[in-house]
């Protein structure tokens, strides 16, 4: 960290981690690492984006984001949490995914894009003293929200933390999950010996371009940009993400457009359908996101949230409760533009 890079700054800083997480690894790696990308495509990125956060850093388990505000920033942990609670609700409780996020208000130091300071160091005292579906926040940014949010925290008393000179007063909240299905009727996803076989079809008007598809996906979402307003000729777009190596043309192939520097966009050169789009660049590589309507049974693949709000046609009203990112605040399409040395348009 150079002297003459340095910036200082207020910041809420809000910090994730996976509970039990090396017991989860230890079970299934490869399904716990499966499990935690769709989350981060379905819900945590989205969330992020929609509360105007910034992930600084993923940690393995973990994910440090930075917020300018400090109520988007405990709305964005509750809304992370009431999301996990949802997604996990058919997963014995043995396997599900659980996060803990402490949040705190504080003074950063700035170098280039990563962050430094007490404040940080502070909200992973308190993400660890976090019980799982829990959000731990600081009295300095209860201070903040207190008659502004509706949520309510309880007061855990002042904290003694190591490598923190001050005691640290804790205000902690807890999603409660429902109720849910006893776990001798639930397929296990992480134990299980041999994945369950997954077999997705569809293809393009015509018939010229079909394919399978032999895992399940991560995630459904509308995108409302430009680019997917064009090549769809649609307000919008609704894709659901794939595996790539999951995806197999039994006829045919589609004909690739590079729509940008960093994804390129599918089609059939026959009948003109619009079929899909991947990313050209880096981890994003490693998914394709197959428009939902080329499937041949799209009504099992709901969507989860909202891309690309800014380009929104103003007379197609989608009213539901769904998160809603702009493009400009979304962490994937920041993270890909960053490897490729560019700004996020």
């Amino acid at each position: 960290m150079t002297q003459k890079n340095i910036e200082r700054r207020l910041a809420a800083i809000l910090l994730a981690d996976v509970a039990s997480y090396s017991r989860l690894m230890g079970e299934d790696e490869m399904a716990t690492l499966r499990a935690l990308q769709s989350h981060r495509i379905s819900l945590i990125d989205p969330t992020i984006g929609q509360y105007q956060g910034r992930i600084v850093k993923l940690m393995g388990d973990g994910i440090l984001v930075e917020f300018p505000s400090v109520v988007n920033a405990v709305e964005c942990g509750i809304a992370i949490q009431n999301g996990m609670v949802s997604r996990n609700k058919d997963t014995p409780d043995d396997y599900q995914i659980k996060f803990r996020i402490g949040i705190n208000l504080g003074d950063i130091l700035i170098d280039g894009d990563d962050i430094y300071g007490d404040g940080i160091n502070i909200a992973a005292r308190l993400e660890a003293l976090c019980e799982p579906y829990g959000v731990c926040i600081s009295s300095t940014v209860f201070a903040q929200i207190d008659g502004v949010l509706e949520h309510n925290f309880t007061d855990l008393g002042a904290h003694q933390f190591k490598n923190i000179s001050k005691p640290v007063r804790a205000y902690h909240h807890k999603t409660v999950p429902e109720s849910s299905t006893p776990k001798s009727a639930l397929r296990p996803f992480i134990d299980a010996p041999v994945e369950e076989t997954t077999i997705i079809t569809g293809g393009c008007l015509c018939g010229a371009v079909q394919f399978e598809i032999s895992k399940a996906d991560v995630g459904t979402m509308y995108c409302h940009c430009r680019m997917c307003q064009k090549f769809t000729g649609a307000p919008v777009l609704a894709g659901t993400t794939f595996p790539a190596d999951a995806v197999k043309y039994t006829v045919g192939s589609p004909k690739y457009y590079q729509s940008s520097m960093i994804a390129k966009r599918g089609f059939c050169a026959d009948c003109g359908s619009s079929l899909l789009y991947q990313g050209t660049i880096g981890q994003w590589t490693e998914w394709v996101m197959i428009l939902t309507a080329c499937l041949n049974d799209p009504g099992q693949f709901v969507p989860s949230y909202h891309l690309g709000v800014e380009s929104a046609i103003p007379w197609h009203m989608v009213q539901d409760e769904l998160p809603r990112t702009r493009s400009e605040d979304s962490p994937s399409l920041i993270q890909a533009y960053a490897a490729a040395k560019k700004i996020n348009p």
